[in-house]
């Protein structure tokens, strides 16, 4: 029995070995220089670079594989080791970054969507609004948002992409001429803002931009309420006290408008905010 113990102990030690040696091997570009693995024999990095996708390996292991033949631009090999993956997070992004290096755009959006990575999608929405293709922006952006609602380990990510939603769908309002599709794009950022604000209720911005989309709308009892909360937030911001100074206006209020631009003044006298609600303050009658 103790033989067998020793025997069983020994196997596994050797299994973690070869694979402790070939994650090493595989990953040898990252090594300090001079390290063991920077010596290891042309031949044999060469047969383990070749090792047949086929092999029963762990996906940990496989992974390691599947990135340093992308790091090397064997397309080829990198597919190869990539199949033999369970549908996983990893899996996805992996698939994602073979159709970016293959130029295919449409498959990299589709896998980075199923592994739940926004991070270049985000940055690919961007790219998509500043050369006017705002529509295009627009639908992707809903899909992320789409994909975050079933990921709940991922709230803050949902309120971001919630927010950016937010100011795509007031874009679009904006270059729509007035009628029921702009409103549409109203009704459809105020709800977006509503979702970020609700899952990270601290962050000024999303604040800011609820309360700015209710103003929109007219809603000038609601954006009271939003801005206050704003201004609870982060008391030494001024922007939260000249937006309640813009509706203190709107609503015919001079004097109160007045004091909350003084207030405004005494935090932050140099925002574009507040400049621009002292610049409406002096165009109002007395």
């Amino acid at each position: 029995m103790r033989l067998l113990t020793i025997a069983v102990a020994v196997f596994f030690a050797l299994v973690l070995g070869s694979l402790q040696l070939l994650s090493s091997v595989a990953l040898r570009a990252n090594a300090q220089r001079g390290a063991w693995v920077t010596r290891v024999p042309s031949v044999l990095v060469a047969a383990i670079d070749e090792l047949d996708p086929r092999i029963p390996l762990p996906s940990t292991l496989r992974l390691v594989f599947a990135h340093e033949a992308l790091a090397r631009h064997d397309v080829v090999r990198a597919v190869a080791e990539v199949a033999r993956l369970s549908p996983s997070h990893d899996r996805f992004a992996l698939e994602a970054q073979i159709a970016l290096t293959r130029g295919d755009t449409a498959s990299a959006i589709a896998a980075y969507l199923a592994a739940g990575d926004v991070t270049w999608l985000q940055g690919h929405i961007d790219q998509l609004a500043q050369h006017g293709r705002l529509d295009d922006a627009l639908g992707l952006e809903r899909d992320v948002v789409i994909r975050m609602r079933a990921d709940r380990t991922q709230p803050d990510v949902l309120a971001t992409a919630s927010f950016h939603l937010g100011q795509l769908e007031q874009s679009r309002a904006y270059a729509s001429p007035s009628g029921p599709e702009k409103h549409l794009h109203e009704l459809r950022s105020l709800e977006a803002y509503d979702t970020a604000v609700g899952l990270a209720p601290l962050a000024l911005k999303y604040l800011l931009a609820y309360g700015s989309q209710q103003v929109n709308l007219g809603q000038l009892d609601a954006a009271v309420l939003t801005f206050d909360s704003a201004r609870d937030t982060d008391p030494r911001s001024a922007a939260p006290l000249a937006a309640l100074g813009d509706v203190s206006l709107r609503r015919g209020n001079v004097s109160a408008a007045r004091s909350f631009l003084k207030r405004a003044l005494a935090l932050d006298p140099a925002s574009d905010a507040v400049q621009r609600l002292a610049t409406q303050v002096r165009s109002a009658p007395p």
